[in-house]
């Protein structure tokens, strides 16, 4: 869940914009979150880490990940549940491979969808609900030859309507590696055609949206020649069809941008953050991406530090919060005040520590997940917090 469950409806839609370029400046933040490191459970001594989560209310989240383990499948689901004094983990079902959970969206307590991958020799795509007692696996169907397919992110607009995102490698075909779009309908989960515009790369990572006829998904396409993605792409869904949005690209500034997540705060507010090579900086920094229903911005923080956004929610228009990491090790966390972005202070426990995804709800409370590693070497769970965002 990427924002509060407070919604705008969504205005009339139209899939041409035109992309206007900006940079987007931060100053001194004329108000800062208190954020503190809340304790999270590990399955095993091994390797754990939080993917991504979903705050459903002040007493109700959940955060989703992979936990690792000596013995087969090595891999394994992890997911925690947060009851307004503590993280606990709940079981999910075994599913015979490694297998990892990415993301997670609910819109009630008892309607939470998960998803993420498993893998043999091969990839399949992971889907899994949890109605109020115990997480289900559900069947969700792999593109007709597909040798891998993944998901990358889900968002739960209702019982009967859910969207989940990926991508696809097929074989033989042109392109190989495609956009992987299902969606829910109340009884199976069926593929949606989207649009893959590069002839080589497509994937999605993430999704978002403000009403069933207003869907915003967001990934990363291209070749950068290192076996990486060198641009991002934004589609979007207006009730009957997928297409693709003009968005700003490389310019003198940025180049190599990729997209990590997508919060959709209204038809006409759409934030999408990531990363980009800034070419003055020489260097990786924090990248946003931002619609304002008349056209689009683009940009850094000021005085950005080495490193990368991988995730954004939203209490309101005003209230604006994207995570990730700085290349030395730091939890990056930077607030949208309605006019510029600021970083904020935020815990910084011993070793390295990352947010890998973000989740906001009622009027003050915004979570960040993801991964420490501390004096033993060896990845733990992470979450902080702020109950006055």
């Amino acid at each position: 869940m990427k924002r509060s469950s407070v919604r705008t409806s969504a205005a009339s839609l139209s899939t041409v914009v035109v992309a206007v370029t900006a940079v987007i400046l931060s100053a001194t933040p004329a108000f800062a979150a208190t954020w503190t490191t809340v304790a999270t459970p590990n399955a095993t001594s091994n390797p754990n880490r939080f993917n991504g989560v979903a705050a459903l209310s002040s007493a109700s989240a959940w955060a989703v990940g992979s936990a690792d383990y000596a013995t087969a499948p090595f891999v394994r689901p992890l997911a925690a549940r947060w009851n307004g004094s503590t993280w606990s983990l709940v079981a999910t079902p075994a599913v015979g491979d490694d297998a990892t959970l990415v993301a997670v969206d609910g819109n009630t307590t008892t309607n939470v969808w998960a998803v993420g991958s498993t893998q043999s020799s091969t990839s399949s795509p992971l889907t899994e609900r949890w109605n109020g007692s115990t997480w289900t696996v559900v069947p969700s169907p792999k593109p007709a030859g597909a040798i891998n397919a993944n998901l990358n992110g889900v968002k739960t607009l209702s019982g009967t309507e859910a969207w989940a995102v990926g991508d696809a490698l097929v074989s033989g075909a042109s392109p190989a590696s495609r956009t992987l779009i299902m969606r829910w309908d109340g009884s199976s989960w069926t593929i949606v055609p989207s649009p893959s515009p590069d002839p080589w790369r497509n994937l999605l990572v993430a999704v978002d949206a403000t009403a069933t006829n207003d869907v915003w998904a967001v990934g990363n396409i291209g070749d950068d020649g290192y076996g990486g993605t060198s641009a991002g792409a934004v589609l979007r869904w207006n009730g009957s069809a997928w297409s693709r949005i003009t968005v700003p690209g490389a310019d003198a500034t940025f180049s190599t941008i990729h997209y990590a997540d997508v919060v959709a705060v209204s038809s006409n507010d759409v934030w999408v953050v990531g990363s980009a090579f800034h070419r003055q900086l020489f260097r990786e920094v924090p990248y946003v991406l931002h619609y304002n229903g008349q056209g689009w911005q683009h940009g850094t923080i000021t005085n950005a530090p080495s490193g990368r956004f991988n995730g954004v929610t939203a209490l309101s228009a005003t209230k604006v919060y994207a995570v990730g990491g700085s290349f030395d090790g730091d939890t990056l966390v930077a607030r949208w005040d309605g006019t510029s972005w600021a970083r904020e202070s935020t815990p910084s426990p011993s070793g390295y520590h990352s947010l890998a995804g973000a989740s906001a709800t009622g009027t003050g409370i915004v979570w960040g997940v993801g991964t420490q590693t501390g004096s033993s070497g060896t990845a733990r769970t992470l979450s902080i917090r702020t109950t006055n965002g």
